[in-house]
């Protein structure tokens, strides 16, 4: 079957560019300690000898909480706003490194090359960006589209409802349908991106739209593996939550190996996108290539023609 196929042989191509998830992984935790360190320095000027941080560390006290933002609130809000914009830089980090994640697997032998994976992320980041605000756009149709019906519904039956599960289930509804409408955007955007890749090609709006016809036509295929690759990953969130509840960071030694515990699961969470990606390049090249961009065929095409005709003259065969 296609699907298992695929996930197979995206797993394999993970397995071959571990030097890749190394490297996303090192340019991450770099980008986290410029963050981290500062915010460490703040918080031992800030909160002295209080105990505030050491009883936040046992679990999350809301009083606790609220008492050291009153006394050490004007410290804190320059790194609030930090945070936001870590975020929006671990955003586009993402959307950086997707062009040399495509440029190895798609590589003949997948042997990691530094050249070719920032040549490859480079190359292709100002297309990804442009797909990442188209499909930030579409959520948010999707959000419309799903959460306006749900919540003219739930106000009309709050009138008429004999108890609060009704609205809770309509709630729970739109949650659902949002969620996989969320799983069918990404699937698209995926597929955009190796459509992009794979044409060499710079309409980013037009390979949504065959991204689109894509999913579409081998809808069971491309959505489910998506799904089945989401495994893992809840997976490993699971077996996170479950170290961090039996470790528990307590002291200096147990936050020690939550801190290395958090790592490995960073590092796997990189290698885990790119099975992911391996995965659906896998799929896309076991179906009939989509339509290159017609422009760009005929510019390919006569290159080509160029390119040979200059050879032929410059080694000419004799019949």
């Amino acid at each position: 079957m296609k699907i298992f196929k695929a996930y197979s042989q995206g797993f394999k191509a993970a397995g071959k560019s571990k030097k890749t998830a190394l490297v996303i992984y090192l340019i991450t935790f770099l980008f986290a300690l410029t963050l981290a360190l500062p915010f460490r320095g703040m918080l031992k000027q800030t909160a002295g000898n209080s105990m505030a941080i050491n009883s936040m560390i046992k679990g999350f006290d809301f009083t606790t909480y609220t008492d050291f933002l009153r006394s050490a609130g004007h410290a804190i809000e320059p790194f609030i706003s930090a945070v936001i914009w870590s975020g929006i830089f671990y955003l586009i980090f993402t959307i950086f490194f997707a062009g040399g994640v495509l440029k190895i697997l798609n590589s003949g032998n997948r042997k990691f090359s530094a050249g070719a994976f920032f040549e490859g992320c480079a190359e292709y980041f100002f297309r990804y960006l442009r797909l990442a605000i188209y499909f930030i756009i579409l959520q948010l149709i999707f959000a419309f589209i799903v959460f306006i019906p749900v919540s003219i519904i739930a106000a009309a039956a709050a009138d008429t409802a004999q108890n609060e599960a009704t609205i809770f289930y309509i709630v729970l509804t739109g949650i659902i349908v949002y969620l996989l409408l969320l799983v069918l955007g990404f699937t698209i955007g995926d597929y955009a991106k190796i459509i992009l890749f794979m044409n060499d090609s710079r309409k980013s709006l037009k390979s949504v739209w065959l991204a689109a016809r894509f999913v579409i036509k081998h809808f069971f295929s491309a959505y489910f593996l998506y799904l089945i690759l989401l495994i893992a990953p809840a997976l490993l969130l699971l077996i996170y939550f479950y170290l961090d509840n039996a470790v528990g960071m307590v002291s200096a030694s147990t936050i020690f190996i939550m801190f290395i515990i958090q790592q490995i699961f960073v590092l796997a969470r990189s290698w885990n996108k790119i099975w992911f990606t391996g995965s659906e390049l896998s799929l896309y090249k076991m179906f009939p290539a989509m339509e290159v961009f017609p422009g760009e065929r005929h510019a390919e095409h006569d290159a080509k023609l160029n390119n040979d005709g200059r050879e032929l003259l410059q080694n000419p065969q004799t019949p």
